[in-house]
């Protein structure tokens, strides 16, 4: 498809969504190209397309137009989260979301991170949409946030079917609209449960939003498995996490890069393509911010390099310059007269003092003053061949 035709397809989706809006009562729409965006309450409201067209791109016209009369209305004309407690409480869902997710949320959302990169939100489960109370609502409701959490995972528990898996192959479910699908994994035993009769240790990959994979932890059968999810999470609409997850001894279920394997290498690779899609996101945003803010700071990227020994990330510090760092398995030190040393990153931590930006989450670290000679002469005997 040329430019010129996905222009004219974005143009054509964006129409079809004026007319929803519309019918819901919502007449004063505008259409921002470079957002591929709609706005209307005097634009101090805003709809992105990009999500919906991807989603869409599966679907043929007849079954597009029922989807977005029922979504659109729902999502520009949103539900009032009931007032008390007890009415809210069966509503609750947990949900799984990508660390980065709503960073222009002017509201704090209730969440708490569940794994590198990934964080569990609590949700409210509506007929046609999923909403997000924000945190103000838990003292409405004389609860707290670990109370919220732990009624929405019980309630989920309560619907989620269990079954024993077929141990042999991988086993995919999918849906056709972004649910709690990939939040099955965070109901207690749900994995054990379902895998009692697999030889190898259960993984389960949830590449977005709309699919979940179990997989026994035969190496073939995970090499076959990340390979496919990594093309699943690039693209998806809703991206979640190329990663493994699997369970550690007491039945919890960890990152797959905890425990050792025979697929390491591969392993390794999802934990950086992960860190690397989730810290760009946040550059890009944070850069705008201190654009907008007259802030100079320099965000930082997270590069991917990789050793003898496997793929590791790696990002840098210039001499001179006020840095907001990404974590990195590698600290790369620049100087102006054009030398690099490469240090571990939590070694490098200890010896220049840096500690993490507040409010900033995955974390950075701000870099501030560059190391004063004693502490350089350190960081170089800290360093490794690269």
């Amino acid at each position: 498809m040329t430019n010129t035709d996905d222009d004219r397809a974005r143009r054509e989706f964006a129409l079809q969504v004026f007319g929803h809006m519309r019918a819901a009562g919502i007449t004063d729409v505008s259409y921002d190209t470079d957002e591929f965006a709609v706005r209307y309450h005097d634009g101090d409201a805003v709809l992105y397309l990009a999500n919906l067209f991807t989603e869409a791109r599966d679907r043929s016209p007849e079954e597009t137009r029922e989807w977005l009369a029922r979504i659109v209305p729902a999502l520009v004309t949103p539900a009032t989260p009931p007032e008390s407690w007890a009415e809210v409480r069966p509503l609750l869902r947990p949900v799984l979301r990508p660390s980065t997710y709503a960073l222009d949320d002017e509201g704090s959302r209730i969440r708490r991170p569940l794994f590198p990169f990934v964080d569990e939100l609590l949700a409210i489960d509506y007929p046609d949409v999923i909403g997000f109370p924000d945190e103000t609502k838990l003292t409405e409701w004389g609860v707290t946030a670990e109370e919220a959490l732990t009624a929405a995972r019980e309630n989920l528990a309560a619907v989620v079917p269990v079954a024993e898996l077929p141990g042999d192959g991988i086993v995919k479910i999918a849906v056709d609209e972004a649910d709690y699908l990939s939040s099955w994994i965070l109901v207690p035993d749900w994995l054990l449960d379902s895998t009692t009769n697999f030889e190898y240790p259960p993984v389960a990959f949830v590449p977005d939003q709309r699919s979940l994979l179990i997989v026994p932890g035969h190496p073939e059968l995970l090499s076959e498995a990340f390979e496919a999810v990594e093309q699943e999470y690039r693209e998806a609409a809703r991206p979640l996490s190329p990663q493994g997850y699997t369970l550690d001894e007491s039945g919890r279920v960890i990152p797959l890069d905890r425990v050792t394997t025979a697929n390491d290498a591969e392993v390794a690779r999802a934990r950086a393509v992960l860190a690397g899609a989730e810290y760009h996101a946040q550059q890009q945003w944070l850069e705008e911010h201190y654009r907008d803010e007259l802030e100079v700071i320099y965000v930082s990227s997270l590069m991917v390099a990789e050793r003898e020994d496997g793929i590791h990330t790696v990002t840098v510090w210039g001499e001179g310059v006020d840095a907001a760092l990404p974590v990195a398995d590698f600290l790369a030190f620049a100087t102006d007269d054009e030398r690099t040393i490469m240090v571990p990153f939590d070694t490098a931590v200890d010896l220049t003092g840096i500690t993490p930006m507040p409010g900033i989450h995955p974390p950075r670290f701000r870099t501030g003053g560059w190391p004063d000679a004693a502490v350089f002469e350190r960081l170089t005997e800290a360093a490794v061949a690269f």
